[in-house]
């Protein structure tokens, strides 16, 4: 492969992550949405919330857990999670299913794609 093909390839990659990721304003918040799709069809969101030290939470606002068990009622489905969450490097607030991590604008953007891996990996959890 040519180097010139390589830059184009780069180039026609970019353009795609480009149009198919939206940063949308949602009051104080920015929601993200992704291209990626969990295993019940659906597509994975995050949310960036700015915190008062000038950090950023990156942050699934509870909603991967909650599609999967609405009810909160599978308690060993939920136990499983909140390990694969801590394994993967992540906090879990277990009052509300939340799967957060507090980063700076360096490492938001390797955050975000960290966030969204996990997120449609638990989704195989209950499928």
């Amino acid at each position: 492969m040519e180097e010139s093909e390589l830059k184009l390839i780069k180039h026609a990659s970019f353009d795609w992550l480009k149009q198919n990721i939206q940063f949308i304003q949602a009051g104080e918040d920015i929601e993200v949405a992704t291209p990626l799709i969990g295993a019940y069809g659906d597509l994975v969101y995050c949310w960036i919330e700015k915190e008062k030290d000038g950090a950023y939470r990156i942050t699934d606002d509870g909603g991967t857990l909650f599609k999967l068990d609405p009810a909160q009622e599978n308690f060993d489905l939920l136990e499983e999670a909140a390990d694969i969450v801590i394994g993967a490097g992540f906090e879990f607030d277990e009052d509300n299913s939340e799967i957060y991590q507090i980063v700076d604008l360096e490492n938001m953007a390797q955050t975000l794609s960290d966030l969204t891996q996990l997120q449609v990996a638990l989704t195989y959890l209950a499928s």
